[in-house]
């Protein structure tokens, strides 16, 4: 059985802070009822939110870390609630 670990996860943020902070917004979207980037098991939000910044699905937004993706990506509120699979309304 693979574990997670904090270094697995450390490679792909810049340092302990940005991990932590990335780490627990993604667990928040989990807990709201966000798609699992990666295949789960019955693992808790917390250990799926390191699987995926392992596996390089989830990306700290930060300027410095955009100026090397090409697409375009549509930023969603914190306070946007993830509810079924509906898609999100920003008015």
């Amino acid at each position: 059985m693979a574990r997670i670990t904090v270094e697995d996860s450390l490679q792909q943020a810049k340092n302990r802070f940005a991990l932590v902070h990335l780490t627990t917004q993604r667990t928040r979207q989990l807990l709201k009822g966000s798609q699992t980037l990666i295949e789960g098991r019955n693992n808790r939000e917390i250990v799926t939110a390191l699987r995926e910044i392992a596996a390089g699905k989830v990306a700290y937004a930060h300027p410095e870390s955009l100026k090397s993706v090409k697409a375009e990506f549509k930023s969603i509120p914190d306070e946007t609630e993830f509810v079924g699979e509906e898609e999100y309304i920003i008015e």
